[in-house]
């Protein structure tokens, strides 16, 4: 008997039993679907997180004044004092000479919490100065006039870009109203007004993991800190830069080092170093991961349950069809022959609630990934380990009763009733 007619008699034994086939199919169903689904889930969250993390800036190129006693790549824990800092001029320097391969630099020289006053409409916000090329690189959507430019730096103008929070609160939700109008301002005691020149949404690139970071922001140019504090800094202690699509983003760090090496050169305190966040983010990456074939695992305990029901329906079909074997025995049939027959059924049988739980939890895992917002496709490795690990789990199970019914005594057959 060749794999063929094996085949053929398996698919024959479930057409006649379907019950009973169905039943048996089901463990092995949710143990596959399971799996499935959670590892499709697990993609589209490892996936929404970094698409979170990248609007955040994870995968920029920033460059931070620290000292030369601080050990590794993490924040400085002493204060970098202004002579030290990254000054207006070396930040036009910097974008100038990499242009090619920057699509964006973005500076903070300072952030302040504050009280905002408009009428008789008064609420908290955090008062952020930037340069032109902050907010952009954000990426939040503009609801009604412009970012700020460079005009608004080199002219100190008065002027500022809301979030949704502060619309809601002065001007009733109507982005476009806002436009022109005035808000008060006022920081530890020092007051100054705003004009709004522009207004941004909400990006709506959230994760479970990280949130959605919203609060009431005021972005002002950064020159005009010092119209709301008593101790106003015009440099900075960091600058982050966008790498431009195609650019090479571990050369242009290499560069970049390179240039503020040769900047601190003479400064025996500070330096300005490239940090790195790809050894985080691949630690983050790997952690989901593991924590999804952790729950995965968990869910696969259903197949063991359901490769025990396969092998107790084979130990019923070998009781069943003993007749059966020993006329094929009586006939020439060999020891192997019966194994094989039986081994194939079983995993047949697994292999069909895998293919049915593959379906089931690709479907189950994108129904969820696209109500999270982030709709992926099953992992193919994950599908193939599943159906791979299925036909294990016949095999396994199986061979116990196909070597049961290989052993039976054709004589002993033949007299069952």
């Amino acid at each position: 008997m060749n794999l063929r007619e094996s085949v053929g008699l398996a698919l024959g034994s479930l057409r006649t039993n379907k019950m009973r086939s169905m039943l048996t199919l089901l463990g092995v169903i949710i143990g596959i679907a399971s799996v499935i689904a959670i590892m499709t889930l697990g993609k589209a969250m490892q996936s929404q997180t970094m698409k979170s993390l990248e609007q955040f800036g994870v995968n920029d190129i920033t460059l931070q004044v620290q000292s030369r006693d601080e050990v590794g790549s993490g924040p400085s824990t002493r204060q970098v004092d202004a002579a030290s800092q990254l000054t207006p001029d070396m930040v036009d320097e910097l974008g100038t000479q990499f242009r090619d391969r920057v699509d964006g630099v973005a500076i903070e020289a300072g952030s302040h919490s504050g009280t905002l006053t408009r009428g008789l409409a008064t609420g908290k916000a955090r008062l952020s100065f930037v340069n032109d090329g902050y907010i952009a690189m954000q990426k939040n959507p503009l609801t009604a006039g412009r970012l700020l430019n460079a005009d608004d730096i080199t002219g100190d103008r008065a002027v500022a870009v809301i979030s949704p929070e502060l619309v809601d609160t002065f001007f009733n939700g109507d982005a476009s109203s806002a436009l022109g109008q005035d808000i008060d301002v006022e920081v530890d005691g020092q007051y100054s007004t705003f004009q709004v020149v522009g207004t941004y949404g909400k990006s709506g690139k959230t994760s479970v993991l990280v949130g959605s970071m919203d609060e009431a922001l005021l972005y002002a140019p950064y020159p005009a800190q010092t119209r709301v504090s008593k101790k106003p800094t015009l440099t900075f202690e960091q600058v982050r830069l966008r790498v431009a699509p195609g650019a090479d983003a571990a050369q242009l760090s290499r560069d970049v080092q390179a240039w503020a090496d040769r900047r601190y050169a003479d400064n025996p305190d500070f330096h300005a170093k490239v940090q790195d966040m790809k050894k985080e983010v691949e630690q983050l990456n790997q952690t989901m991961s593991m924590m999804s074939v952790a729950i995965s695992a968990i869910g696969g305990i259903s197949l063991l349950v359901g490769g025990i029901g396969v092998m107790n329906i084979m130990l019923i079909t070998v009781t069943e069809r003993t007749r059966e074997i020993g006329v094929r025995k009586a006939l020439g049939a060999t020891r192997r022959a019966i194994r094989t027959q039986f081994v194939v059924e079983a995993m047949i049988v697994c292999l069909i609630g895998g293919l049915i739980g593959v379906v089931l939890g690709g479907g189950l895992g994108m129904l969820g990934a696209q109500m999270l917002g982030a709709f992926v496709l099953p992992p193919v490795g994950a599908v193939v380990v599943s159906l791979l690990f299925a036909l294990g789990i016949g095999l396994f199970f199986g061979y116990y009763p196909a070597n049961k019914a290989a052993r039976l005594d054709p004589i002993e057959a033949l007299r069952y009733e």
